[in-house]
């Protein structure tokens, strides 16, 4: 089989699952919707009693809610490659003659592809309601690669749980994991005002770094984050792509 009909079948199974997406009231409800009433809770029922020296709360929070938007929309990828599980529908891509590699490629790309758009709109959102980024040209380039590769490292994480659940409902927990890291970040409040041992934690989750570059890439600041984010969103790329592969192994086998 060559390379351009492996392209070829991804694209294919791409659409289709940007079909799904486009027809599903329950993706904008997941993916736009509670990122965006999150970011309208923060900004004007809560930031009105939060003071960050130096910065708006509005532009200091918009890096976490992307990420939210992310993982909020990740859960959907892993509810709809465990549903072609369950339902058989694996078994029936496995019996025709297209590229193995199109089936997880065609859930990853589609993925990315439904999360970018979702957050650009957050972002639109974000500027109506006072978001201002002050990036430059190279600030901007930081900002899209950083998430571009967090997008990709996500959706490898959601393709994984997919396939690992034996459940559609177990197949989107993940992502209250993804959140709940989100939360114990830097991203709604500085790791200094927390208790010491939680502090800890905080400063040295995968997620705080990644926040960290992303506000000081939008606020224009020295990016001193950036390498560390890179290397645990490289890091989340590379581990859950493997484990996405034997996880892909296993429920063939199961299928057969």
């Amino acid at each position: 089989m060559t390379a351009l009909h492996a392209i070829g079948d991804t694209a294919a199974l791409s659409g289709r699952m940007l079909r799904h997406n486009i027809r599903s009231i329950d993706t904008i409800m997941t993916v736009l919707a509670t990122p965006v009433l999150i970011l309208l809770a923060f900004v004007f029922v809560i930031g009105g009693a939060i003071d960050i020296p130096g910065v708006r709360y509005v532009d200091y929070i918009v890096p976490v809610v992307v990420l939210m938007c992310v993982a909020s929309g990740v859960s959907y990828t892993a509810y709809r490659i465990n549903q072609d599980v369950s339902s058989g529908m694996m078994t029936r891509f496995l019996t025709m003659p297209i590229a193995r590699s199109a089936i997880l490629g065609g859930h990853t790309l589609a993925s990315v592809a439904v999360n970018g758009v979702s957050v650009a709109l957050v972002l639109l959102i974000s500027g109506l309601v006072g978001y201002r980024p002050r990036a430059d040209a190279a600030g901007w380039g930081l900002t899209i690669g950083l998430l571009l590769l967090v997008l990709i490292g996500f959706t490898l994480m959601g393709v994984t749980f997919g396939l690992a659940a034996r459940t559609v409902e177990g197949a989107s927990l993940f992502s209250y994991l993804l959140i709940g890291l989100l939360f114990v970040s830097s991203g709604f409040a500085p790791t200094d005002t927390m208790p010491a041992g939680l502090r800890v934690f905080a400063d040295h989750q995968p997620l705080t770094p990644i926040i960290n570059a992303l506000r000081e890439a939008q606020l224009g600041q020295a990016t001193t984050s950036m390498w560390a984010a890179l290397a645990w969103s490289a890091g989340i790329c590379l581990v859950f792509g493997v484990l996405a592969q034997l996880a892909a192994r296993r429920s063939t086998a199961r299928q057969r």
